[in-house]
């Protein structure tokens, strides 16, 4: 039955990320890459390879395509609970520890602190090659993505 559980979660991860990178918008445009390694309820990891339009004037990887995995991260780690709709970003921080380079593979583990009636939290740890790299927090609005159709888990009243 556990498992189970894992696999239709897995399968909503998987959609969800399917539909931010096929809408054809920004996340389509930044991170076609990105692949999820591992979702269970409330978790969710993943990683993606640093390219050559990732970069900085630096030659790092630019702290605005950090912001958009946590970004990202965020709205996958509440998927992991079953919300195909996963509300709209109230806060987003990130702390900047080390770089990544081009060729460089980055690593996401995604967390949904909580998941309330109306907001979620989640933290995000970005590393590579054994460092940290970021640490992100995503804070959202989820009160009207309950009634969305394509949602896996009962309304909330």
């Amino acid at each position: 039955m556990f498992q189970t559980a894992v696999l239709q979660n897995r399968a909503l991860v998987d959609k969800v990320l399917k539909s931010f990178q096929g809408a054809g918008g920004y996340d389509a445009h930044v991170l076609p890459g990105l692949k999820i390694t591992g979702s269970e309820p409330g978790r969710i990891t993943a990683e993606f390879l640093v390219e050559k339009q990732h970069l900085n004037r630096l030659k790092s990887v630019h702290g605005g395509l950090l912001a958009t995995v946590v970004d990202l991260g965020g709205s996958l780690a509440i998927a992991s609970k079953g919300l195909f709709a996963t509300g709209v970003s109230t806060d987003i921080n990130i702390s900047y520890i080390s770089g990544a380079k081009e060729g460089d593979v980055v690593k996401m583990d995604a967390k949904c602190d909580k998941l309330g009636k109306t907001l979620a939290f989640t933290s995000i740890e970005l590393s590579s090659n054994g460092k940290l790299v970021a640490l992100g927090r995503h804070n959202k609005f989820v009160a009207q993505a309950y009634g969305d159709p394509e949602n896996e888990i009962p309304l909330k009243k």
